[in-house]
């Protein structure tokens, strides 16, 4: 006796909620003026989590700029782990 068996239209296709690691997260540049006056670039995930914030830029085209300099360089950048290096949340080295 043989059974029948159904094929998912599912398949190839991810779970609920899992995300595809081949394809790369969606990230969105913005630039934003602080209460201060200040200019600001930040890098938000395609799920709103902020994963960089830039310094204080004079002028709307300053952090534009930094903007246009981190999307060019980001595809060669390294990752250099430094052990024994501890960086503090300001940008400064101890």
């Amino acid at each position: 006796m043989t059974t029948a068996t159904k094929k998912s239209g599912a398949r190839g296709q991810l779970a609920h909620g899992a995300r595809d690691k081949s394809a790369p997260e969606s990230l969105e540049f913005l630039v934003f003026e602080d209460n201060g006056g200040d200019y600001h670039w930040r890098i938000d995930a395609g799920d709103g989590a902020t994963l960089a914030q830039s310094g204080s830029y004079a002028s709307y085209e300053d952090a534009g700029q930094a903007v246009q300099r981190v999307r060019a360089g980001a595809a060669s950048a390294r990752f250099e782990r430094r052990p024994g290096e501890v960086v503090q949340v300001d940008g400064g080295r101890q």
